[in-house]
């Protein structure tokens, strides 16, 4: 009787762990990459991107795959926390994967595709306005009379 128990409760354990098993494997198999579990792009966002010229979209996916976090923060609408998960989800295969990282949709594309339209201008450094230097304290105390 202890025998039967036993192998019933090894066969238990063994069924257990290959159930574990092969939940593990299932959820390694998903990929990593946000960008590529994204499905095809919206056609608004498909319309936003073909406005570009073969030229600007090229200019424009170099600088998404391979520019530094000043080059993505000259873009209209993309700041620190965007260039940073933008520069994660890397590699893009097309403009349109960007809308697939947090933080960027079709407005932020649309910002993207102006400033590539735009040329790719710098944004201009704001002028910090003159110090003045401090005032000189005027004397408080009187002076005396002579008597």
């Amino acid at each position: 009787m202890k025998t039967l128990i036993t192998l019933l409760t090894l066969s238990m354990l063994c069924l257990g762990l290959g159930a574990a098993e092969t939940t593990k494997k299932k959820s390694t198999t998903k990929s990593k990459d946000p960008v590529a579990e994204t499905a095809k792009p919206s056609a608004k966002v498909a319309a936003i991107a073909k406005t570009l010229t073969p030229t600007q979209n090229t200019k424009l996916l170099d600088l998404l795959n391979e520019g530094d976090e000043k080059a993505l923060q000259s873009i209209p609408g993309v700041g620190k926390t965007r260039a940073a998960a933008i520069k994660k989800a890397r590699p893009f295969a097309d403009v349109t994967d960007v809308v697939g990282v947090e933080g960027v949709g079709e407005v932020t594309l649309a910002e993207m595709v102006k400033h590539a339209k735009a040329g790719f201008p710098q944004p201009e450094k704001k002028a910090e306005p003159e110090k003045k230097a401090p005032a000189k304290p005027k004397s408080t105390t009187k002076k005396k009379e002579a008597k």
